[in-house]
């Protein structure tokens, strides 16, 4: 794989170190070496900055190479490295405390999530829904190119758009091999999900070499995009972020809002699959 899509501050596989470090908590054995010291990273977030790599090791009964080991796997080239993206992790943490942080959190959140719907629903009714959806069908191959935190509505359309016969692939910032990235041809599909727009801005400069189509699927309308995709869809039309830079923000949209679009979007693939295949009277 091309070392640009590794040496910059963010990268496909370096993006969240928070979602990196659950990433191994979930799919490790809790004896693994990876497990103890992801827990480890995790319940000392606030603490990491002040802590050696030596304690670490000395903490988590396993050696320094092992603490190393462990930090290159999540994308980071050193200890170093790796703290100097605490500082966003704990913006992270406080933007889901800000979200939550509401007296009438029911009344709140249900408003909101209504209010959302509507807004989506305008926008799937609209020419550049049709747009990607004709470059979705007529694509001979489709990735989905996502943060690992916004990946399940990503993987439940996965199957869902199964039932079709379209068979898709996804790659997160939690994926360990992102060469199929190389491999697609320019009558590809390569369809970056990022709502607010902090992934797309991580990984801007790494698509470059990439010959598929790509399409991107946000609410951030910074001009940064418009030389890096040959499509935009936006999720909204009556939110218009737009912001150059990785911005610590929750909202609902980042929550339901592609499940909610992903939902519509299947529907209209499945309609356009049931037309395809209907046989003549």
């Amino acid at each position: 794989m091309d070392a640009n899509l590794y040496n910059n501050d963010h990268s496909i596989v370096r993006f969240n170190l928070l979602t990196s470090l659950l990433a191994q908590l979930n799919k490790n054995d809790e004896n693994d070496t990876n497990f103890v010291i992801a827990r480890y990273f995790l319940l000392n977030l606030t603490r990491i900055k002040n802590i050696s790599i030596y304690k670490i090791a000395e903490d988590c009964y396993v050696s320094r190479s092992s603490v190393q080991r462990f930090i290159k796997s999540i994308g980071y080239d050193s200890f170093t490295q790796m703290k100097a993206s605490l500082e966003e992790v704990i913006a992270h943490e406080n933007a889901f405390i800000d979200y939550t942080d509401h007296a009438y959190y029911r009344e709140y959140i249900s408003d909101s999530i209504n209010e959302m719907i509507e807004d989506i629903a305008k926008t799937t009714g609209g020419s550049d829904f049709k747009k990607l959806l004709n470059y979705f069908l007529k694509a001979e191959n489709v990735v989905i190119l996502t943060a690992e935190d916004s990946s399940y509505a990503c993987k439940l359309f996965q199957q869902q758009v199964l039932t079709t016969g379209k068979l898709i692939r996804i790659i997160t910032s939690a994926s360990k091999n992102i060469s199929l990235l190389e491999t697609l041809k320019k009558d590809d599909l390569l369809l970056v999900c990022s709502v607010t727009g902090n992934f797309a801005l991580a990984i801007d400069k790494q698509l470059d070499q990439i010959k598929a189509r790509k399409c991107l699927i946000t609410m951030n309308r910074t001009a940064t995009f418009e030389k890096a995709y040959s499509f935009i869809y936006y999720l909204s039309n009556d939110i218009r972020i737009s912001s150059r830079n990785i911005i610590a923000a929750r909202n609902v949209y980042n929550n339901y809002g592609l499940n909610f679009f992903f939902d519509i979007f299947y529907h209209e693939c499945y309609v356009a699959y049931s037309d395809k295949n209907k046989t003549p009277a």
